[in-house]
């Protein structure tokens, strides 16, 4: 059996026009371009240099670009009234047609990640089901209750690193202090959204000109930018790793930056791409698309935060992906759920509104959307015992694509670009 061979393609990160090839799968990764490896490739060499016995596998990948297929940090894949398994294979589809070959699942009332049999039955689905790695967070309490410790060994036995109660702030700041001590030397990693819950309960969007025309309360920036300050100090403390999950305010970023400048070298922190491309402008005339957790912020937040990720204070950009039914979504702004869907549009979002406005590098998005989230939760294939490596992507930046409800195969329409045209498409894999 003859090797691939992609000939003509673009190398994403520097420009530069390479031919690449490609193993069978059973080949170990020997081949870095750029400090990254590359999953499945035995040879790289510059466009028309690389010998290409007769009769081999090729593609001509002219005017393509190439580059590490992206992993997504933070994932809700629950679907109420769906079963499990259907939840589990839309969310591949959706994952393969936005450049996503991984991703970490949030617990949710559907996947509640506290217990061994949980685990082994989600991943024995996604063996079956899914078209991506798909990573289970633990959960940070039993039941997401946020009272009583979740059993860390146990979860960590099964291959877990991160712990999550889907970004909740734990109830008992005591729990979650002792928990940090006690997780530590398992090296397990928590992930948690700022809050103070108390400041935070019964508000729907950001406070500003919108809220005040729409008579909806507001969630002040404070409550976030409080709750982070305390999550720093109890990790701090605690001696634990901590990843902040969707940062949305300018001075939430200002925390992280100080907090890694005084060396805290087990910080991580994340924003949604969706708070980088809306403010709380967008809600409109009550409209529940843009109704999010945390809300849609001021524009100088999504400045701030753009920065942060520029400059590395900000590790990953993530997809926040939460599917929620139709009929969930038309009800009164209070009543519907907060999050959108974003895992099928996530690479051709990032090209349109952000790389060719230049507001973004390649670089930058291979790093905050591929190597910097795959290395915190350092995925392992526990069969073979070796890290689990992206696999490479084509993508097309010449196609085009409107977004219809037929094109989303995550199952749910709650998408704020729906109808919006869309430039670049993606082909994944091409190195497995």
């Amino acid at each position: 059996m003859t090797n691939t061979y992609i000939t003509n393609a673009t190398w994403a990160l520097t420009g530069e026009k390479i031919d690449l090839r490609m193993g069978h799968g059973d080949e170990p990764v020997s081949v870095f371009l750029n400090d990254i490896p590359l999953d499945g490739v035995n040879g790289v060499a510059p466009a028309g240099e690389m010998l290409i016995p007769e009769g081999a596998r090729v593609i001509d990948a002219d005017g393509k670009l190439v580059m590490p297929a992206l992993f997504d940090l933070h994932t809700t894949i629950n679907l109420e009234g769906h079963s499990k398994r259907e939840s589990i294979y839309r969310a591949g589809q959706a994952a393969n047609q936005g450049g996503v070959w991984g991703m970490l699942v949030m617990p949710s009332r559907g996947f509640i990640f506290d217990n061994a049999a949980t685990l082994d039955s989600f991943d024995e689905a996604v063996s079956q089901r899914s078209f991506a790695t798909m990573v289970p967070a633990g959960c940070i309490s039993e039941g997401m209750a946020g009272e009583q410790q979740a059993p860390y060994n146990t979860l960590a036995a099964r291959g877990v690193t991160i712990l999550s109660d889907g970004g909740r702030m734990p109830t008992s700041l005591l729990m979650l202090h002792r928990a940090m001590k006690y997780a530590a030397a398992m090296d397990l990693t928590f992930a948690i959204r700022g809050d103070v819950p108390c400041l935070s309960e019964k508000t729907y969007m950001h406070p500003g000109t919108t809220s005040y025309n729409l008579g909806l309360h507001g969630t002040p920036a404070c409550a976030e930018e409080i709750g982070i300050e305390t999550l720093i100090r109890l990790a701090e403390d605690a001696g634990a790793r901590l990843h902040i999950q969707t940062v949305s305010t300018a001075e939430g970023v200002n925390i992280i930056r100080r907090a890694k400048a005084k060396g805290m070298t087990s910080l991580t922190a994340e924003v949604a791409l969706h708070h980088l491309l809306y403010t709380h402008e967008n809600v409109g005339d009550y409209d529940t698309t843009f109704k999010t957790l945390p809300p849609l912020r001021e524009q100088s937040d999504c400045e701030a935060l753009l920065e942060g990720v520029k400059d590395g204070t900000i590790d990953c950009i993530v997809t926040d992906h939460t599917p929620c039914m139709p009929f969930a979504k038309k009800q009164d702004f209070v009543s519907a759920p907060q999050g959108m869907v974003a895992l099928d549009t996530f690479l051709p979002a990032i090209y349109t509104h952000l790389i060719l406005p230049g507001k973004l590098s390649w670089a930058d998005v291979v790093r905050a959307c591929s190597t910097a989230p795959a290395a915190i939760v350092n995925p392992y294939d526990q069969e073979e015992d070796v890290p689990v490596v992206a696999p490479l992507l084509l993508f097309d930046p010449a196609a085009e694509r409107e977004v219809t409800p037929d094109s989303l195969y995550c199952g749910t329409l709650n998408s704020p670009l729906l109808g919006t045209v869309l430039r670049g498409s993606v082909t994944l894999p091409i190195s497995r």
